[in-house]
């Protein structure tokens, strides 16, 4: 990277290169399949902020929009729409269509514009990524310097990074950084198993980078998808550069994600203490049921007794929050209430942050044996791949299992229970728990209880149309409806991308992807050269 002062090849003193307009997009499927905003959604995208960073500001204009706070861009921004030079889109695996969604939409009104797209859905289909875009971009985040470089020329590629924080306009008192990438577990059920891509550490220069950017902040919270993957020397390394901002006043708390063996070292928790560390959040997916949790490949959740493990890390000072999974083809409603039960028995216990049902995302363990046994149901598209719809066949009857998921993953019919353990729960930890880390207790029991009044407040106005929630018969969003004039060249990016047919039958379009795991595996940018 090019770090010294000076004009870059190829512009002037006086710096008349034309200068490029850039539009940063997290593309985002409301999980209600209606038009919300999650104004207070907790943790929130970091790519775009991280994205803007490799673009040289002298000579580009660069915009940030987040669908997840401001709703989807056609409707409440569709002037940045014909602006840009350059459109770059990220998103999660299910939001892969709106990806598709926002490029028809640019390439209408802009035909000269470049589109980018990377993120989770990219690198779950890389190749059929590559029929809608000019970029598809499987690799980090780093990777859109190449895509800078040969789109613009080398001279519209920052001379030294520097995130653009100054952009987020989501990001208030809670500011998001990365110090580390992918994870060094592979449980079946992940995204990033499917991804394939090892654990890593950032450089020190690329951290400072963030930690300079971000600037003064009430918490700094670690969008790692592991902070302790490497070893404790690493870890300790990065929490004394932590401890150093803190002592000087830029941040009061940190919290980030971990993995169950985090806890297995007392000094773990310790250090994260006495470094500012408000609360972390583990995956620890089940209470109950050892034999599933090693049938995901995650062994690690059963060596050590979980309570025990939970009481040590909240007598020793710091929150732990945590999720838990339903996969409802090895695990019955019955067997997934009695997890509620554990909870709601046990006083060390907090309540879980939210309850998911597994999904089978493309190339991991989990879809191919689903696959292979025919249980992915029919029409199950990218869209319904998240966790308020069903896209397996079940042990228990469907309409059991969506009982479940309308009920269950929200505990309404445990609300008087979960409110009685929440004052028995704080009770238990009165003297450990800081007021601060009480009241993030308390908001982390009303997400889940409340989450659309929590996270989307404007959203109590919005009406819930019927759902299903079961991918063969579950409504599209309305998003599938051009809100906007598209070009007739691009009007099936409006189609869905569909999984498994209604046939049974896997896609053919999407086959080569979702049956080859190795190809995921490369680092690279695919100039695609789609025709206009």
């Amino acid at each position: 990277m090019r770090t010294t002062a000076g004009p870059l090849p190829g512009r002037s003193i006086a710096g008349a290169l034309p200068k490029k307009r850039v539009l940063i997009v997290n593309c985002y499927f409301a999980e209600r399949r209606e038009p919300v905003k999650r104004s207070n959604e907790v943790p929130n995208a970091l790519a775009p902020v991280l994205l803007g960073g490799h673009f040289d500001p002298e000579v580009c204009e660069v915009r940030l929009y987040n669908e997840v706070n401001s709703g989807v861009i056609e409707v409440y921004a569709p002037e940045l729409l014909s602006w840009p030079d350059m459109v770059v889109m990220t998103g999660l695996t299910a939001a892969f269509d709106r990806l598709l969604h926002v490029s028809a939409y640019v390439r209408s009104a802009n035909p000269k514009a470049v589109v980018v797209a990377g993120g989770h859905g990219v690198r779950a289909l890389p190749r059929y990524s590559e029929l809608f875009f000019d970029y598809a971009c499987q690799g980090d985040v780093e990777d859109v310097r190449e895509v800078i470089r040969e789109a613009f020329g080398e001279a519209y590629v920052a001379r030294e990074f520097r995130p653009r924080y100054d952009l987020a306009y989501w990001m208030k008192r809670i500011g998001y950084v990365e110090s580390s990438r992918n994870c060094n577990f592979r449980c079946s059920f992940c995204s990033l198993t499917g991804v394939g891509r090892p654990y890593s550490v950032n450089g020190t220069d690329d951290l400072e980078a963030q930690l300079d950017a971000v600037g003064r902040r009430r918490v700094l919270f670690f969008n790692d998808n592991q902070l302790l993957g490497d070893g404790r020397k690493s870890f300790r390394a990065r929490l004394e550069r932590v401890r150093a901002r803190r002592d000087a006043g830029q941040f009061d708390y940190w919290g980030g994600f971990v993995t169950q063996p985090f806890f297995w070292q007392e000094e773990n928790v310790r250090l994260a203490r006495d470094t500012g560390c408000i609360s972390l959040f583990v995956g620890v997916e089940s209470f109950a049921d050892e034999v599933w949790l090693e049938g995901v490949n995650k062994s690690q959740n059963a060596r050590q007794s979980q309570v025990e493990l939970i009481r040590r890390c909240l007598d020793g000072g710091v929150l732990f929050q945590y999720g838990l999974v339903f996969d409802p083809t090895k695990r019955t409603v019955a067997e997934m209430s009695r997890e509620i039960d554990v909870v709601c028995e046990t006083p060390e216990i907090p309540v879980p942050l939210f309850i998911f049902t597994s999904i089978p995302f493309p190339g991991t363990p989990l879809f191919h044996e689903l696959l292979s046994e025919g249980r992915i149901l029919p029409n199950t598209k990218m869209r319904d791949l998240e966790s308020s719809t069903l896209s397996v066949a079940p042990l228990d009857p469907i309409d059991e299992v969506v009982g479940f998921i309308r009920r269950g993953k929200n505990l309404r019919g445990d609300r008087r229970r979960v409110l009685r353990h929440q004052r028995e729960h704080l009770a238990r930890y009165r003297d450990a728990l800081s007021f601060d880390q009480k009241i993030v207790s308390n908001l982390a029991v009303a997400a889940i209880l409340f989450p659309g009044q929590f996270s989307s407040p404007k959203s109590l106005f919005v009406r819930n149309r019927p759902r299903t929630h079961v991918s063969t018969t579950d409504r599209l969003d309305d998003v599938y409806t051009p809100r906007l004039r598209v070009d007739s060249r691009w009007a099936h990016h409006f189609a869905p991308t569909v999984l498994v047919e209604p046939s049974g039958e896997l896609n053919p379009k999407v086959a080569e992807d979702a049956l080859d795991t190795r190809f995921r595996n490369a680092e690279r940018v695919v100039k695609v050269g789609v025709d206009r």
